[in-house]
Order: C-alpha cells, then sequence, then structure tokens
C-alpha cells in the first residue's frame, strides 16, 4: 500500500483510475452523473452500475452492467458480483466514488477487498431518508442497515449543500471526513440574453409533493388573477397530475398552463432558453423528503434565467436573494405569487436579475472548475490514505 505518495506526486502520475458506482447509469434523472464522467481531465474512470439506459444518448465506455437475471437480483440483494469483483480486483484503480448514501452500499465490499478509499456523493432525500421512518422500507433496509458501516468506512462525505454537510455530521459521519461539493453545471457560449416575450414561466420536475409544483400552481393562477398575461409550461410527470389539473380547474387556467411531460435533458435545456422566469418552490415533504442543489435552477441561471426559489435545501446557495432572483419561504403561495408578478411586470428586473445569475454561474457553478476540484478531492483522500498506510 505504501507508495510514498504525496499531493504533488500524485499530479505527475498517469492518469489515475476512479471505480465508479452508479447505480441506474444513463437515467434522464441524472444526467450529472454522465456529465462528471466525462469531463474527467486528469482521472479515467470505469463505471459499474446495476443498468444502463439510453446509451446513445449518453455514450461512455467503459460501463460496466450485471448480465443476467439470477446475477441481478443476486447483486440488488447482496451488492456483489463475481466479474465486478474480479475486475476490481485487476483494474488497478486508485480509489473508489459512489453517487448517493444507497449507492455507496454497492462500493463498501469492493473497498474491503481492494483496500481502497471510498468517496461518497450525497444528493438529497439520501440523507434525510437515515432520519424518517422511510428507511424501513424494503427498498431502503439495507441502506439503513449498513449506515453504520458506511459512516465508518467512507473517506470522504461529498454534501451537495451546507443542510447535508450538517446533517451527515448530525447522522454520525465524523466531521473531519465531510466536504461540501457543490454540482455544477455546463455554461452555454451565449452572445448575450436569447429573445423572449416576458410572459414564459416555467416548472421542471417530477409531480412528487418535495418538487412543491402545487405550491407555484397556486401562484401563478394569483398572478393570472392580477391581470397577468401569461403562460406556465410544466415538465415532468408523476402522482400528483390529478392534483395539478384540479388547481388549474380551479383558477379556469386550462388555457395557460401547457404540459411537456418528459423531455430529454437537451429539449429542457432548449426549452428553457425561451423562457423568462423558473419556478423552483420546493419543500419538505411529509416523509421527510427533501432536495439539496436544484441543478434546473443552476442551468436557467446559466441561460439569463431569474428564478424564484424557497428556502430550502441548498436553494439560498444557488439563488441571491433579490439579485439573481427571490427566496421565498416553503408553502408560502402567495409570497411565491408576489415575486412573480414582480419578474413578469418589469423587463428590467428580469434583465437585471438574469445578468446577475449568469454571472453567479459562470463564477461559482461552471462544470469544468467543479470537475477540477473534485479531482482536487480525489488527491487529498488519495495522500491521506496512503499516509494512513504508512503509519499502520
Amino acid at each position: 500500500m505504501d507508495k510514498g505518495w504525496t499531493t504533488e506526486t500524485l499530479l505527475k502520475e498517469d492518469r489515475p483510475k476512479v471505480a465508479l458506482f452508479s447505480t441506474h447509469f444513463g437515467v434522464y434523472s441524472q444526467t450529472f452523473v454522465y456529465d462528471e464522467v466525462r469531463l474527467h481531465s486528469r482521472y479515467d474512470v470505469e463505471v459499474f452500475a446495476r443498468d444502463r439506459s439510453n446509451p446513445d444518448t449518453f455514450p461512455f465506455e467503459p460501463v460496466h452492467t450485471v448480465e443476467g437475471k439470477w446475477a441481478t437480483t443476486r447483486y440488488g440483494l447482496t451488492t456483489y458480483n463475481r466479474s465486478y469483483m474480479d475486475r476490481m480486483k485487476q483494474g488497478q484503480f486508485n480509489l473508489l466514488h459512489a453517487h448517493f448514501g444507497p449507492g455507496s452500499i454497492y462500493a463498501l465490499p469492493y473497498q474491503k477487498a481492494t483496500g481502497l478509499p471510498l468517496v461518497v456523493t450525497y444528493h438529497g432525500y439520501d440523507v434525510p431518508l437515515l432520519m424518517t421512518p422511510r428507511r424501513f422500507k424494503p427498498k431502503y433496509w439495507r441502506y439503513w442497515l449498513w449506515s453504520k458501516a458506511m459512516f465508518k468506512n467512507v473517506n470522504r462525505f461529498l454534501a451537495a449543500s451546507n443542510e447535508l454537510h450538517d446533517l451527515l455530521i448530525q447522522l454520525g459521519a465524523p466531521a473531519d471526513r465531510v466536504k461540501v461539493w457543490r454540482l455544477g453545471v455546463s455554461i452555454p457560449e451565449l452572445d448575450g440574453v436569447p429573445k423572449r416575450d416576458g410572459k414564459q414561466v416555467i416548472m421542471v420536475g417530477r409531480f412528487t409533493e418535495k418538487k412543491g409544483h402545487v405550491d407555484g400552481l397556486e401562484a401563478f393562477g394569483r398572478v393570472l388573477q392580477q391581470g397577468a398575461d401569461a403562460t406556465l409550461h410544466i415538465v415532468g410527470d408523476g402522482e400528483l397530475r390529478p392534483k395539478y389539473d384540479a388547481i388549474i380547474r380551479r383558477f379556469g387556467m386550462e388555457e395557460r398552463v401547457k404540459f411537456h411531460g418528459v423531455l430529454s435533458h437537451p429539449d429542457v435545456l432548449t426549452l428553457m432558453e425561451q423562457m423568462d422566469v423558473l419556478m423552483c418552490p420546493s419543500v419538505i415533504a411529509a416523509n421527510g423528503d427533501r432536495e439539496s442543489g436544484i441543478l434546473v435552477a443552476k442551468e436557467a441561471g446559466a441561460r439569463y434565467v431569474p428564478v424564484i426559489g424557497t428556502i430550502h435545501g441548498g436553494i439560498p446557495e444557488i439563488i441571491d436573494d433579490e439579485k439573481t432572483g427571490f427566496l421565498v419561504p416553503e408553502r408560502d403561495s402567495d409570497t411565491l405569487a408576489d415575486r412573480l408578478w414582480k419578474l413578469l411586470e418589469s423587463a428590467e428586473l428580469r434583465d437585471k436579475m438574469g445578468h446577475a445569475a449568469r454571472e453567479k454561474m459562470v463564477r461559482e457553478y461552471d462544470i469544468v472548475q467543479r470537475i477540477d476540484v473534485l479531482e482536487d478531492h480525489y488527491d487529498d483522500v488519495r495522500a491521506f490514505h496512503a499516509a494512513e498506510a504508512r503509519n499502520r
């Protein structure tokens, strides 16, 4: 194990390798994983996934998947796969990285077998999940059961927001191993603000309670009653659609709300460039589920779109209130409506906030720069792990 590593010598090595665990690689809801693996500049990555989706849309190699019904069942139940273990021992990897807390459980047996350091990125639902009765559901029981091993063996916990950072420590993660690392987004090359008509509002996300779309619909209905001339675009689908439809009927705004269904990531971004305002009215759901940093808010800001978000999770780290957008309390549709009215009524305010949002995204959330920071975390973890090995 002792190679005499230091941070300086690590930087001179030829392309160290990461074994990345992503349970469902290539799903549209996790495009950030694909963006991350393809943009590394100093590390090579091999992906180990339970299954893979949309390989034509998200081309990347190598991606290892579990083959065969019995092997898939066994991997799902035990996290063990013989071909993965063989590759892990032969692949000359330098560290393991898993996305989401439950994904870390898949990585733990391979960490034990190889003695390599393990980095885990926590994105939102995976941390508060361990504080609610949902952890006892069959889908999550293994995550809860092995969470103590996770807190003991993970070498670096990367939290997507300050809130998740604090919750991880509260749950038992060693404070010196927990760091905040925020996901970045690709910054589009734009000459200026795309031509817009000042009437287009958008919400994006699965139709679940934590997205807060019910409050967004209520707020939009109120601004229409005030006389606003606008259209609300909703991207996504889910079990709350009947509730959304009921609110739309109550306000009589059937002609003012357009459902786009589930769109590919490129199509979402294309639509976003036509929008004037994004609403992200997220809330802590009754079951404890919550968001961390919302990527769509960053992607909107990168396209000069001001965002109205709630004081929730990592949203206050993305929006500078009254500068790049507005922050409102959770479940406060009246205040949300007030801020939406202000933006719809003032092209000057939209332009000012949109430019400020773009500048903030370039400065703080450029994905290339964020991947550089991630690789610095890799360097630090490997150097510390090597030092520990020398001292044993």
